[in-house]
């Protein structure tokens, strides 16, 4: 966990009044602690993408939730078709299922 002084230092180009923003419009959710709010590594790469939306793509605000919605769906996605190889792989099935994929798609 890191403080928001740790979080300013690691995420070049991000000024206070921009994490306030961050967090106020909940596009990450620090937590509370004893000595205020602390940010994982999430909130970091999520710090990181932002400032290079907004700076170097010049995204605006209004464009980011939009932005990081997307790249969370395309995480759970990813996850769940891990998941979906593992599972398959497990039961023997993996090398039917390609298969069967790649004959459909030929069709």
């Amino acid at each position: 966990m890191m403080t928001e002084a740790e979080i300013l230092t690691r995420v070049a180009r991000l000024t206070r009044d921009r994490l306030t923003v961050c967090v106020a419009q909940a596009w990450v959710r620090p937590r509370l602690s004893d000595g205020g709010q602390v940010f994982d590594d999430t909130d970091l790469a999520r710090l990181r993408l932002i400032v290079e939306l907004t700076e170097d793509m010049a995204v605006n605000d209004e464009a980011v939730p939009l932005i990081l919605n997307l790249i969370d769906e395309v995480s759970t996605l990813r996850r769940r078709m891990r998941a979906v190889d593992a599972a398959l792989g497990a039961e023997g099935l993996r090398d039917t299922l390609v298969q069967r994929l790649l004959t459909m798609r030929e069709h």
